[in-house]
């Protein structure tokens, strides 16, 4: 299939000018605006050079990468086919199967110790999750605030996911494991319908690359740990999709398996807002325009129709004074930023949301390590070189797919604005998607390599991918996992302080001052409550041990705070960098009948 002159060139602008973009507000942001235009006479000179190499760079920059798709496209040998991986369907089935158990292995290797910090989030939920009757009655109120029980939420979850936690909970019990588990499912299982999308939209061996890359996949792996609803949305969206591609191979016949991808998409938007964003791609992929493909139209609505029926309890039903859903997108937007500082943060989020897989790291210390990127060259390079073939070919089914997922991203991440942009948490679900994007990319690039080096070639990409995931894996389980920032990330402090309580109850009555949690950037008091209610410490016997509680009274103040007459110290409580946290003041009472609260 040889691309058209049109779609040659048309790709060779487009990425052209997204490079040239994006070069373009770097520079100047780097240089400022304001000194590019400085009035000032004596500055004229360098002023004048400024201009010329802020000018200079990202034409350069854009003008490569536009000649680079020209020459490549235009090679008498190019062709969009991706080549199968050259290895039987034995050997295929049996990488895919290690790949999976390896995966699996990775995500739930020491779960209750990395991360080492407990996040509000989640066990803000576990009260509001336990009291759940398992009935229609539950969904009276079809949404609860995320975190539960502060004065003020920032977001929602719908109760429907809760329901599937409640049974985690009820058969597991309340533990580390219990509470971190829709993580690990997600995760888990997302490598599973990546395998299956993979061998969908690729040729042989497509599914076994990407269960191999996702299972190795620094990303994937982080939010497997801890990611709670975002993770959990990925498997829920390829199963959409799944759906979806059945769909389309079944022309005009395939609306009612269309509109059924629909409502497993809208389930989504009861785990997930981010599912709304996945949503919007897949209804633009149902309607994709690809040769042959026939009654798109109709299947793009029936996927809709079913979105929005799956979707619509969330909006339409509401208890008197339930948070609302959309809650999250009215509290932080572009429209407030721009408001605020004119058009500069819609500039610099779009220039980073282009550059975001390969360049820009995340600022979210916990959602990742600082400084790196999201994918890394190893898988950068692929996908960057699948993405220049959706460009060259759109119509293809496979370019479709990962368009309308760039786009839509692209699109929600200017509406949501520059706060904490680029957002590997909000984008979790596209792990999936990224990992298909990179096994399509090693199957192009197989393709360029001549047919007798196509075998050895092949074994070294799978020897690269599986060394890269061997890395990613230690990284996120020891340089994330242990890390100041992530610890930081997590204030980690009050899963700390939470903890001292817990060890204290054994031997009296514990009280922790409500000062610990004042500042809400740095402590959650339900997170100190909740850890110590539920006893979330691998340190500590699962059964409450009651120790001479009538004898014995403590206090957990902050480090600064005096001791009562009658107190003394009986543990500083400091976190692995040697932060003191907080202070245990403990007395003894002198008879049962004269005991006070502490």
């Amino acid at each position: 299939m040889r691309p058209s002159a049109a779609a040659r060139a048309s790709a060779a602008l487009a990425a052209g000018g997204g490079i040239f973009f994006v070069a373009a507000v770097w520079i100047a942001r780097a240089i400022r605006p304001e000194l590019l235009v400085d009035p000032e006479p004596s500055w004229a000179p360098a002023r004048l050079a400024l201009l010329l190499f802020a000018a200079a760079v990202p034409v350069a920059a854009g003008g490569a990468a536009a000649a680079a798709i020209l020459v490549w496209s235009g090679r008498p040998s190019f062709d969009g086919r991706l080549e199968a991986l050259p290895f039987s369907r034995r050997a295929l089935v049996a990488l895919t199967l290690a790949a999976v158990a390896a995966g699996a292995a990775a995500r739930v290797a020491w779960i209750e110790s990395v991360p080492w910090p407990m996040w509000v989030d989640d066990l803000s939920l576990i009260a509001p999750t336990r009291a759940l009757t398992g009935t229609l009655a539950d969904f009276a109120d079809p949404v609860r605030a995320a975190p539960y029980g502060l004065p003020r939420s920032f977001g929602t979850v719908g109760v429907a996911y809760l329901e599937l936690w409640r049974i985690a909970l009820r058969e597991l019990g309340v533990t580390i494991f219990s509470v971190r588990f829709p993580s690990i499912f997600g995760g888990i299982v997302s490598l599973g319908t990546a395998a299956l999308l993979g061998r969908a939209l690729l040729p042989r061996g497509g599914g076994t690359l990407a269960a191999l890359i996702l299972a190795g996949l620094r990303w994937s792996l982080i939010l497997s740990r801890w990611g709670w609803q975002a993770v959990l949305l990925a498997p829920v969206v390829d199963l959409a999709t799944l759906l979806l591609l059945r769909a389309r191979r079944r022309g005009r016949k395939g609306w009612p398996i269309a509109s059924a991808a629909g409502l497993v998409a809208g389930l989504g938007a009861h785990v997930y807002l981010s599912a709304w964003i996945g949503g919007a791609a897949l209804a633009l992929f149902a309607g994709w325009p690809v040769r042959g493909d026939r009654g798109r139209l109709l299947r793009m609505a029936a996927f809709a129709l079913g979105f929005a029926a799956a979707a619509a309890p969330l909006v339409l039903v509401r208890a008197p004074g339930a948070p609302r859903y959309f809650a999250r997108t009215s509290d932080h937007n572009m429209a407030m930023e721009v408001r605020r500082a004119g058009v500069r943060p819609l500039v610099s989020t779009a220039a980073d949301a282009l550059a975001a897989p390969w360049i820009v790291p995340d600022p979210t210390e916990r959602h990742d390590i600082p400084g790196r990127s999201r994918i890394g060259w190893i898988l950068g390079i692929p996908v960057a070189a699948i993405l220049a073939r959706a460009l060259v070919f759109p119509r293809d089914e496979l370019s479709g797919w990962l368009l309308a997922h760039a786009g839509c991203a692209f699109a929600a991440a200017l509406a949501a604005g520059q706060a904490t942009h680029p957002n590997g948490y909000r984008y979790g679900y596209l792990t999936t998607v990224a990992a298909i994007a990179a096994a399509g990319g090693v199957l192009w690039l197989l393709a360029e390599i001549p047919k007798r080096g196509r075998r050895p070639a092949a074994l070294a990409a799978i020897g690269l991918l599986a060394a890269g995931g061997l890395v990613a894996a230690r990284d996120a389980l020891f340089a994330w996992g242990e890390s100041r920032e992530t610890y930081d990330g997590f204030h980690g402090q009050d899963t700390l302080i939470g903890r001292a309580a817990a060890r204290w109850d054994r031997y009296g009555e514990v009280r922790v001052d409500p000062e610990l949690g004042f500042d809400p950037r740095t402590h959650s008091p339900v997170t100190i409550a909740a850890v110590r209610a539920n006893r979330l410490d691998p340190a500590l016997d699962a059964r409450f041990r009651a120790g001479d509680s009538d004898r014995r009274a403590f206090r957990v103040v902050r480090p600064s705070a005096p001791a009562d007459p009658g107190e003394r110290a009986v543990e500083h409580v400091r976190d692995r960098w040697g932060r003191e946290r907080a202070v245990v003041y403990g007395r003894r009472i002198e008879s049962p009948g004269s005991r006070t609260a502490a």
